[in-house]
C-alpha cells in the first residue's frame, strides 16, 4: 500500500456533509484568503454547480464573518433568487447564521411571496426550525410578528397554522406500528399487484412474526413474473429467512436484474455454510461486486480478509468503486476478530466515500492498526470524525 495521498475534494450530498468550514482551514493555513477571494466570489456570481453551490455558500459566510460584505451581500442574492429549483434552502443556514433575526426576517419575505403562488413544502419548515435552533422559538416568534410586511405575515401565518396541523397529527401511529398493523395477506396482495412500494415490504418484514414470514417465504416459489418476485424479496432485505432456502441462490442469477440485487440483499441476511460455499465459489472469479463482498458479513470466517483481498479487483466505476468497499468495510466492522491491516488501508485508500475512510479507520484504531502516515493524514481529513479519532493517537505519538 503507498503511503498517504491527497483526498479528492468530492462529497455525496445524500450521506456525507459538504466541506466548507474543512476548505476555510486549509486557505487559512496557507495564508490564501486573499488570493482565493476573487475565485470563490466570481463562482459565487456564477453557480452552475450544486455540489459546488453548497461548499461556495459555507465559504462565502466564512468571509462575510470576516467582515467582506461583498460576500454577504452574494449571500443575500441567492436566497433572494433561488438559483437551484432544487435546492430552495440554499444560503439560508448561512444567512441565519450571519444576520441573525435581520437574516430570518429576509428569508422570510422571500419565501411568504413564494407562499402566494404555492404550498407550503418541507423546506419551509426546515427553514424555521433552523432559526429556532438558532435564535430561539420565542425570538423567531416575537420577530415574525411583529414585522409589518405583507409577505412575512404570510409565512408566519401559514407557519402557526402548519404548527397547528402537525401537532394534530402527532397521535399518528409509529412507523413500526403502522407496519404491524398491515396483514399477511395485505402484503401479499400489494406483492402481487406488481407495483413496486420497496419501503413498504423493507419496513413489514422487519416486524413481521416467524409464521408470517414464511407464508410470504411459501409464496415467493410460486411466482414468476420478476417484479413480483422482486417485490416478495424485498420483505427479507433487511431480516434473514424464517428457514434458509437454498433456492435463493439461484434467484442470484435470475435474468431481471433487480431480481438479482434483491435476492443477494436477501442472501447477505443469512448465516449458512451453503452461502458461504457460494460466495467462496464467487470470489474464486474475482471480486468486484459489492453483492458478494456482502455475503461475507454474515458468513465470515478467520482468514476470509486474504481471500477477498487476492480476489479483489477494483471496478472503474466510481459507484461500484463504492458499493464494493462499503460492504468490504462493513465485514472488518461487524466482524471484530478479522485482521483490518491490510483490508482496511484499502478501503480507507481507495473509496471515494468519507464515511467509509472513517470506517475504515476506526476498525484499524480498534486493533491499534492505524499507519503513522494515515495517523498524520487524518489530522486533515474534511471528516470531522476522522480528525477526531485520531487526535488522541497523534497526541500520544507526540509525548512519545
Amino acid at each position: 500500500m503507498a503511503s498517504s495521498q491527497t483526498a479528492i475534494n468530492i462529497f455525496d450530498t445524500q450521506c456525507e456533509d459538504p466541506r466548507g468550514e474543512w476548505l476555510w482551514r486549509l486557505i487559512q493555513t496557507i495564508a490564501a484568503t486573499d488570493r482565493f477571494r476573487q475565485p470563490i466570489l466570481h463562482a459565487l456570481e456564477q453557480l452552475t454547480d450544486e455540489r459546488n453551490a453548497i461548499q461556495l455558500c459555507e465559504l462565502a459566510k466564512l468571509y462575510a464573518k470576516a467582515g467582506d460584505s461583498d460576500f454577504r451581500k452574494q449571500i443575500h442574492e441567492i436566497v433572494d433568487l433561488k438559483p437551484f429549483p432544487t435546492m430552495p434552502w440554499l444560503g439560508e443556514k448561512e444567512l441565519l447564521e450571519i444576520d441573525g433575526g435581520q437574516g430570518l426576517i429576509f428569508a422570510a419575505r422571500v419565501r411568504g411571496n413564494g407562499l402566494a403562488t404555492r404550498h407550503w413544502e418541507w423546506d419551509d419548515r426546515s427553514f424555521i426550525e433552523d432559526a429556532v435552533e438558532r435564535l430561539g422559538e420565542k425570538q423567531v416568534q416575537e420577530l415574525l410578528e411583529a414585522n409589518c410586511d405583507e409577505a412575512v405575515g404570510r409565512f408566519w401565518k401559514t407557519w402557526r397554522r402548519e404548527t397547528k396541523k402537525q401537532s394534530e397529527q402527532a397521535l399518528i401511529p409509529s412507523h413500526e406500528q403502522r407496519m404491524r398493523a398491515i396483514s399477511v395477506d395485505e402484503i401479499i396482495s400489494a406483492a402481487e399487484s406488481d407495483q413496486p412500494a420497496f419501503g413498504l415490504f423493507r419496513g413489514w418484514g422487519m416486524y413481521a412474526d416467524s409464521d408470517d414470514l414464511q407464508a410470504v417465504h411459501q409464496r415467493l416459489w410460486g411466482v414468476e413474473n420478476p417484479k413480483v418476485i422482486a417485490n416478495f424479496l424485498t420483505v427479507f432485505s433487511n431480516r434473514a429467512l424464517p428457514e434458509f432456502d437454498a433456492r435463493l441462490i439461484e434467484l442470484c442469477g435470475h435474468a431481471d436484474e433487480k431480481v438479482q440485487m434483491r435476492a443477494f440483499q436477501a442472501l447477505s441476511k443469512n448465516r449458512n455454510p451453503v452461502v458461504r460455499r457460494f460466495a467462496l465459489a464467487k470470489l474464486e472469479k474475482g471480486l468486484s461486486d459489492g453483492s458478494i463482498a456482502s455475503l461475507f458479513i454474515s458468513n465470515y470466517e478467520p482468514g476470509d480478509e486474504g481471500r477477498i483481498l487476492d480476489a479483489m479487483v477494483l471496478p472503474s466505476d466510481e459507484n461500484e468503486l463504492h458499493w464494493l468497499l462499503m460492504d468490504i468495510g462493513k465485514v472488518l466492522k461487524t466482524n471484530f476478530d478479522a485482521d483490518a491491516s491490510k483490508l482496511g488501508i484499502v478501503v480507507y485508500r481507495h473509496t471515494p466515500c468519507e464515511n467509509c475512510r472513517f470506517t475504515a479507520l476506526e476498525v484499524l484504531q480498534r486493533q491499534n492498526a492505524v499507519p503513522n502516515w494515515m495517523m498524520v493524514e487524518c489530522q486533515f481529513d474534511s471528516n470531522e470524525e476522522c480528525r477526531t479519532l485520531v487526535e488522541p493517537m497523534a497526541g500520544q505519538t507526540k509525548n512519545g
